[in-house]
């Protein structure tokens, strides 16, 4: 019977290894992404790539492993997925059922772990079998997200976060000294930093109010007048040309980069 589980098992981790090299060859690129995807005995039809972390204060690698070990646990064609191991990310690649399916692969796969386990992920896309490194960008972009804000209790995916993704890759830009250091907001920030003044948030609040003094006001607690007031006051200081509708644009995106 020993003899019999060493085999085994080592056929299983054989298994995996090939299975995993498959996959990191999809997530990588390749060429002949169909014909992995066939040896993989995947369907031909659309997957997303869901990346996965665990975090706990011990045994972090075990742990990892133990999911990963999971993920891959019985043939090939009783589990929908098809998984690797690339440094302390689990990537798995499920056929697309949308994303509550693919939210639903997380909570079981989490569901086998000790309790003690915080489970993070991040669910790319749908993708074609060569659009897969796409898929996975998104995912780890999505766990990202998932990882920042404690209070998210299921996995992003991309196609319902995109929004906050782009956001997310701005204010990456923005750390890292990529966007104009100069500018109306940055002109308006320094003048309330020094006078006490609420410039910046004033005109966050007309921007998002799209022009509408009053909606604006009620979101900054004030009369339109003084919505008014301050906007002639915020042109003294720099030119903001507001008539014109790149200008806006190109200052929600440097409020929506620099906003924390």
């Amino acid at each position: 019977m020993a003899l019999h589980l060493l085999r085994s098992r080592a056929s299983a981790d054989l298994e995996r290894q090939v299975e995993s090299d498959l996959v990191v060859r999809l997530l990588e690129g390749t060429a002949d992404a169909a014909t992995v995807v066939s040896r993989l005995g995947l369907a031909a039809r659309e997957t997303r790539v869901v990346a996965v972390r665990t975090h706990t204060s011990e045994e972090p690698h075990a742990m990892l492993l133990l999911a990963f070990e999971r993920a891959t646990t019985g043939f090939g064609w009783s589990r929908p997925g098809r998984s690797a191991l690339l440094g302390d990310t689990l990537y798995t690649v499920l056929p697309d059922a949308g994303a509550a399916a693919a939210r639903e692969w997380v909570a079981a796969l989490a569901a086998g772990l000790p309790p003690r386990v915080r489970v993070v992920a991040g669910i790319g896309a749908a993708a074609q079998a060569a659009e897969l490194p796409a898929s996975r960008r998104e995912a780890e972009e999505c766990l990202a997200l998932h990882e920042r804000d404690a209070s998210r209790t299921e996995p992003p995916a991309y196609d319902e976060s995109w929004d906050d993704i782009l956001l997310q890759r701005l204010r990456a830009a923005a750390r890292a000294g990529r966007v104009p250091a100069r500018g109306p907001v940055s002109a308006l920030r320094r003048h309330d930093a020094v006078h006490d003044t609420h410039f910046v948030a004033t005109l966050r609040a007309w921007l998002e109010a799209q022009g509408d003094l009053v909606a604006a006001a009620e979101r900054l607690g004030v009369h339109a007048n003084t919505v008014r007031n301050r906007l002639r006051r915020m042109s003294e200081v720099t030119p903001l040309n507001l008539d014109d509708p790149r200008k806006r644009l190109a200052m929600v995106i440097t409020l929506a980069a620099e906003d924390e």
